[in-house]
């Protein structure tokens, strides 16, 4: 009997050829992507070391020009602000921490860089100055300047341009007190007025601007017509280039509105027109400002136990359908939701991260041609924050939080508080919770109500409990 052949046998190490050069070119690929990261990583610190010591140095040397041109020491309190910024971002840079030492440098630079323009300015500090910048917005300087980055504090002259990118939006206090919420998509030019009157001007090519006026009125030119906006008013002012169809509308006070062709509306409290091409619809009437229920202002949620959350208002009249809009702003630009069919008074929110949240809605008006729809005012932006406290714990701190406060600014009725504490450290401004940064400085814009003394109250507040809490004066004069 012959022998029987056995079969190759295949161990569980044996590989084809073909596999294991497709595991080497795998693993090569890896390799590859390992060291580009670690390499990308290097490359980025070097950069961001080689910027913030570029502002750094820059900073220095702005610092030496404030103290020489500021010779009454008008500025005294934002040169102290400016050093101060530039002595955290010195520390900072030391340790290594070149994010935080980029972000130190460069708002004591634009602090410093704001006095200096401010110093030169031929019209007294501008026309206007940048409260709050959210994303991407720009300014140019007349009809040949390039269009540069705005920066907070920075001042508006008379032919300057303002643009901002899709999810760029900014506030902008006039000398005059009123106060602009630009929002995203929008260019417009600081013009005077055309009527030869006193009242502040913006020409505005296309986009969308909310506005507060106070002891005096405001105008804003499109090119299909010009708003007069009435002292004491909020109103609102949107204009389409490409359909040349603008809406224009009051939620507090009157606007007078005149068309190119010369047809005028007067719109009172809670009335919009439509405008296209020559024509202005008649007036009709907007919905009421939605009450929010729930949750309440402020509430804290932790998100190890709690996965979502419930945002429920009341209805608004006949309204068929809400706009909603969640954010971490409070200037709405850039939105993590953003919804407009909203049928129901309520939304459940999936919980997916960290941080604070700002929501508020609006009602749509019932009016049957969509495309020519508005809706109401916002309600009152209210705020919660979400915090994961898994592993969390500690020992509870010994001292309360820091809270450093710079000198208060007042434009009219508004009022610019400024100060710095504990990162991680809940602020609140006259019971209103602010957006605090990384380092744990903030800047709260207040409207104050009354003539005479306003009081101010700022309240830090850390995890456990624990607050500090400081109280300034300001006087506001009648007009």
């Amino acid at each position: 009997m012959a022998p029987r052949k056995e079969k190759p046998r295949k161990d569980w190490y044996s590989v084809s050829v073909d596999t294991v050069r497709g595991l080497a070119f795998l693993l090569l690929a890896l390799a590859l992507v390992v060291v580009g990261y670690f390499a990308y990583r290097t490359w980025d610190r070097k950069t961001l070391a080689r910027r913030a010591a570029l502002i750094i140095t820059e900073s220095e040397g702005l610092i030496d020009q404030v103290r020489d041109k500021d010779k009454t020491g008008t500025y005294r309190g934002e040169l102290e602000a400016g050093i101060k910024g530039l002595d955290e971002a010195r520390a900072q840079y030391k340790k290594s921490n070149f994010p935080e030492a980029y972000q130190n440098a460069r708002s004591s630079r634009d602090v410093l860089a704001s006095i200096l323009e401010e110093v030169a300015s031929p019209d007294g500090g501008g026309q206007a100055r940048f409260i709050t910048i959210q994303g991407q917005v720009e300014v140019r300087r007349g009809d040949g300047g390039a269009w540069e980055e705005a920066r907070a504090h920075g001042q508006l002259h008379t032919g300057d341009y303002v643009r901002t990118s899709e999810t760029g939006s900014a506030e902008i206090n006039f000398k005059d007190g009123t106060l602009y919420t630009v929002r995203p998509n929008t260019l417009f030019i600081v013009s005077p007025s055309s009527s030869g009157t006193a009242e502040q001007t913006i020409s505005m090519q296309y986009g969308w601007v909310d506005l507060n006026t106070a002891s005096g009125g405001s105008q804003v030119q499109t090119p299909g017509a010009v708003a007069q906006v009435r002292q004491d008013s909020e109103a609102f002012v949107t204009f389409d280039k490409d359909a040349n169809k603008g809406r224009f509308g009051a939620f507090r006070g009157s606007v007078a509105l005149a068309a190119k062709g010369g047809l005028q509306r007067e719109i009172k409290e809670q009335q919009q027109v439509v405008q296209t091409g020559d024509l202005l619809s008649p007036t009709e009437t907007l919905p009421g400002r939605p009450e929010p229920t729930e949750p309440s202002d402020n509430l804290e949620i932790n998100l190890d136990q709690t996965p979502q959350l419930v945002l429920a208002w009341k209805p608004v009249g006949s309204a068929p359908r809400y706009a909603l809009q969640v954010s971490r702003s409070h200037l709405f630009g850039d939105n993590l939701i953003n919804v407009e069919n909203r049928t129901k008074t309520r939304a459940t929110l999936g919980l997916r991260g960290e941080g604070t949240f700002y929501w508020r809605v609006a009602a749509w008006s019932s009016k049957e041609k969509e495309k020519d729809a508005g809706f109401g005012p916002w309600s009152r932006p209210l705020k919660f924050r979400v915090a994961s406290f898994r592993g969390g714990g500690g020992e509870r701190p010994k001292t309360p939080p820091m809270l450093e406060l710079e000198d208060l600014k007042s434009y009219g009725s508004i009022c610019i508080v400024r100060g710095r504490s504990d990162p991680g450290t809940r602020i609140e401004v006259n019971a209103e919770q602010v957006n605090v940064a990384l380092d744990g400085s903030f800047t709260k814009t207040v409207q104050l109500t009354k003539e005479g003394w306003n009081f101010i109250e700022v309240r830090a507040r850390d995890n456990w409990g624990t607050q500090t809490v400081l109280s300034r004066r300001v006087f506001v004069e009648s007009p």
